[in-house]
Parts: C-alpha cells; structure tokens; sequence
C-alpha cells in the first residue's frame, strides 16, 4: 500500500551513469577512428557499439524498471558485444588503424585495457558471475597467454575483485538507504507511513488528483478505549489494539498496482491516524468495512479539495469529534434502554 519512495538508488543512478559513459566511449573511438582516417571496418565496428550504447540509455530512461535482473542482462550483454567488437578488431583492422607506425604493441595495449574496462563493469554490475563471464571472454579471445609472466597476467583478475568490491557496496549502500528511509517516514509499530510523510504524499496525491480530475478524501481516525486498555490491560494490549486497527485499515485501503495510484495511511499520533483516498467522495462504506474487524473506532472526512493540509486536517478533525459524541451518545441510549428493558 505504501507509494513508493522517491529516492532514486545508488545502483540505478550507477546504471544510467554506466549508459552515459558507454555513449561517450563509443562517440570518443568512432570520433577518433574518423578523424585518423581509419578503415571502414574501424568505423563500423566504433560506430556499433556507439549505437548500442545510445539504444541502452534511451531503454534505461524510458522503460520503468521493476526489478534489477533484466537491466543486469542488457548491460553485461552490452559489454560482450563490446569484448566481440575488440576480437574482431584485432583479428580484422589493419595495424595503421592505430598508430602511424603500425605497431603491433600499441594496438594489443589499447585493445588489452580497453577489455580490462569491460571486466570491471561485469564486476559492478554483474557481481561476481559477471566478472567471471568477463575473465572467460577475456582469457580465451583477447589475451595471448603464450605472454610470459607478467602483471597483465594477473591485472585482469584484480579488476574483476574490484569490480566485485563496487558492487557489494553499492547493494550494501542501498541497503543502508532503505532502512534509513524506513525509519524517517514509517511508524515502526505499525508499519504505515508516519507524519512526516503525510506532508509529502498530500501535496502528492492532490495534484494528482487534480491532474485526473477526481476528488480526494481525507478521513480521521481515532480509536475509541485505547486509554482505557492501557490503563486496564496495560501498554503491551494498548499496542496490539493498534496494531490489530492499522491492520484492518491497510486490509480496506485500495491497492493499484502503480503505486501512483494507491491510497495512502498514517499514523500520526498514539490512536490517532490519517488515510487518503483518490476517486473516494465520502468514507461510510470504508468505515464500514474496518468496522467489521475493527468496532472501537471513529472516523471523519473530508473533501481535499483546495484545502491546504492543515485545513483538511482540521476540518477531518471535527467531523471525526462529531462522529465520535453521535456514538457516545448511541451507546448511552441504548446502554439506558437496556437498563429500563431489564
């Protein structure tokens, strides 16, 4: 039921950074192999990769990524066409495709860091799996392991564990931001969102609704005897009252599968909590319902309309007063009828 948070990841920011330099990698060696006057194969290849990298970062911005899996695929193919392109350089491009004297050394050093770049992004973005996709590809077509011994040996693994290493703390970093965001905008008893987030999902949610052109509501709540528990049963019930009521409202609020869309709930203070409500013109038929589960509590409502917070909240506040002394006063009645009947 919770919207979604508005922060973009780490991880995510990381990917588009990865698209964006991808782009100006491959405009760089196109743009280079042009003005050197390469081969046609040269500018071929270049201008491939460059193409593939753009189609990448127009995917990453325009398709909204639900999970992490299918933008792994995308990338760590895209850095195996890239170890493909350079295969093929060096087995097809002449060497005066690389320097003017056609040195053989140069072409294998430029093409050899180039692959050693790929390894490193399969770390960061493919975990550990993706570094080993990148040293096969890397050991079996790029380098010539009749070399002797030497620091290109080893280098490729180095760049592989730090790409490992990128990766971890970027999940881990992640992690550390979800339950930071967690602890600033939900209540940790029940688990709604809090008060702090009710300013930002407000202004939220009533643009949206005037964007779709459809009412809001924002309805009160309070629960009846929660004072009275605490005093009776002690503060461990008053806890489960809460609980048991947020429960029965999360059950009762509509869910969409954009979290755009959703109604939103909150608990701002001790049995006091606040639910909003697109496309909703007034609240019975959901009083109703968490009545069903959840007797002991009153509510009121409000049409969001133009209002600014404060406003709803205090207007949602009286009608949740009003409501809350008709019961009182249905419950003496019938308390007093029992009474006389008896």
């Amino acid at each position: 039921m919770n919207p979604s948070l508005t922060r973009t990841n780490v991880w995510t920011v990381a990917v588009r950074n990865y698209w964006w330099g991808s782009s100006l990698i491959g405009l760089y060696f196109a743009g280079a192999f042009w003005l050197w006057g390469a081969s046609k194969g040269a500018l071929f290849s270049s201008g491939l990769f460059l193409l593939i990298s753009l189609v990448g970062l127009a995917v990453q911005y325009r398709v909204n990524w639900k999970q992490r899996w299918p933008r792994v695929v995308l990338i760590v193919g895209h850095l195996l066409i890239g170890q493909v392109i350079l295969v093929w350089q060096k087995a097809h491009l002449a060497l005066t495709d690389y320097t003017a004297s056609g040195n053989p050394a140069m072409r294998d050093l430029l093409i050899y860091l180039t692959s050693q770049i790929a390894v490193g992004a399969m770390g960061i973005f493919g975990g550990v799996w993706g570094a080993l996709v990148g040293l096969s590809m890397h050991y079996a077509f790029i380098f010539n392991v009749h070399e002797e011994y030497s620091l290109k040996w080893i280098f490729p693994g180095i760049m592989a564990i730090a790409g490992c290493i990128v990766s971890m703390a970027f999940w881990r970093l992640d992690q550390a931001y979800e339950k930071l965001e967690a602890l600033a905008n939900q209540d940790h008893l029940t688990g709604l969102l809090n008060r702090h987030r009710l300013v930002i999902e407000y202004e939220r949610l009533q643009a949206l609704a005037k964007e779709m052109g459809q009412p809001l509501l924002l309805m009160a709540w309070d629960l009846d005897g929660l004072k009275q528990i605490n005093d009776q049963q002690g503060h461990a019930a008053g806890d489960d009252h809460i609980r048991n009521f947020a429960s029965a409202l999360q059950a009762n609020v509509r869910k969409s599968s954009d979290s755009r869309y959703g109604d939103a709930a909150f608990r701002v203070g001790g049995d006091e909590f606040i639910s909003m409500h697109l496309q909703a013109h007034d609240g019975v038929k959901l009083l109703e319902r968490v009545h069903e589960s959840c007797p002991s509590v009153s509510a009121g409502w409000v049409q969001c309309h133009a209002l600014t917070l404060d406003q709803a909240l205090t207007r949602a506040d009286k009608a949740l007063y009003a409501s809350k002394d008709c019961r009182k006063q249905t419950l003496s009645l019938a308390a007093s009828s029992a009474g006389s009947g008896s």
